[in-house]
């Protein structure tokens, strides 16, 4: 072997390291971080625009652990039509610069969502921990899902000093990290064929949103559901998000129209766009999760009240209560769990 040729195969082989590059991403130091606190810095009547266009921020990331960033340059871009018309605060976009990840030896992952309060209310912090706990909860089930970093967050009018606003929020986990946590590829698809998908991951994502309320999402319509191509199963697997609209959540904001079998809001109708021959065997199937997901909403971390944690745990139950007592049989495509209490 020639000297040409060892020297490549060395500067290869260390070539993470002499970049500054790991496999580590930035979600991914947080995520195993305690208590983090973001610093916002940008002029706030830049959120209102209407069009796409970055806006130029600065960002401070503390933790329990200590300090991470110190107002560095990156830039934000508003996401969520919906929510940028009715919310306060809009959905960001966090868009880091990669010579700032560069020099923390990180990966080149530069972009995380953060999930914002959309009201200044006591309601909006509510809705926020609500939402999270959706996702937490299934996380519980599998790895295919999106994994969140609750955070506080301080915003700061750049062109104002004295304007700031503090409150609460939560990072959602980077596709690219999904694909390099579980080996798989995202793609936006519509329309898939059935025989494409994953039948365990599309009903498990089918009975989750039964189960909380939702009716804001879609395979079909490549809608608050992402596909992810997994080698090792040659099928597509579904990663559901954005739960707002979910019973669960049940935001005052919310606005939809409801089937005219479900009579009461908070009312839950099956509508797998999927295998709907076989929606039965997936609903007794998800419901052997009961013990898992009661047992993750135990013991979850946040500051619902008791009568909240009360009234959640009611609305698990009672759509668990009449999945367990019928049979399969019983639960076709379009089944309605009714529901008279309260969120």
């Amino acid at each position: 072997m020639n000297i040409t040729r060892l020297l490549f195969l060395v500067l290869t082989a260390y070539c993470p390291i002499v970049s500054g590059q790991s496999a580590v991403s930035l979600f991914e130091k947080l995520y195993g971080l305690h208590e983090v606190k973001l610093t916002l810095t940008y002029p706030f009547d830049s959120l209102y625009k209407t069009n796409r266009e970055e806006i130029t921020a600065s960002i401070r990331i503390e933790t329990a652990e200590g300090l991470l960033l110190s107002n560095e340059p990156m830039a934000l871009n508003l996401r969520g039509k919906f929510r940028r018309m009715k919310c306060t605060m809009p959905p960001l976009m966090l868009n880091f610069k990669k010579s700032t990840l560069r020099r923390l030896e990180l990966n080149e992952v530069d972009e995380i969502k953060l999930v914002t309060h959309c009201l200044s209310t006591p309601e909006g912090e509510e809705n926020l921990e609500e939402e999270r706990l959706c996702y937490q909860l299934y996380e519980s089930l599998t790895p295919y899902a999106y994994r969140t970093i609750w955070v506080t967050v301080t915003y700061m009018d750049s062109l104002h000093q004295n304007k700031a606003i503090t409150s609460s929020g939560f990072l959602l986990e980077p596709d690219p990290d999904i694909s390099n946590r579980l080996g798989v590829t995202e793609r936006k698809l519509f329309n898939l064929k059935q025989d494409s998908l994953d039948v365990e991951s599309y009903g498990r994502a089918t009975a989750f949103n039964f189960m909380i309320g939702n009716r804001d999402w879609s395979v079909v319509m490549s809608r608050n559901a992402k596909l992810f191509y997994a080698p090792d199963k040659g099928k597509y697997v579904v990663v559901p998000y954005d739960f707002d609209y979910s019973n669960l959540v049940s935001p005052s904001y919310r606005r939809e129209t409801r089937p005219a079998d479900m009579t009461n809001a908070l009312d839950r109708i099956y509508q797998g766009e999927y295998f709907a021959d076989q929606a039965g065997d997936i609903l007794k199937t998800f419901s052997r999760s009961r013990p898992i997901l009661l047992s993750q909403f135990s013991t979850v971390s946040n500051s619902m009240s008791d009568g909240k944690r009360k009234n959640i745990t009611k609305y698990l139950e009672t759509w668990f209560n009449y999945i367990d007592k019928r049979p399969a049989s019983e639960l076709p495509y379009n089944t309605i769990v009714p529901y008279t209490g309260s969120l």
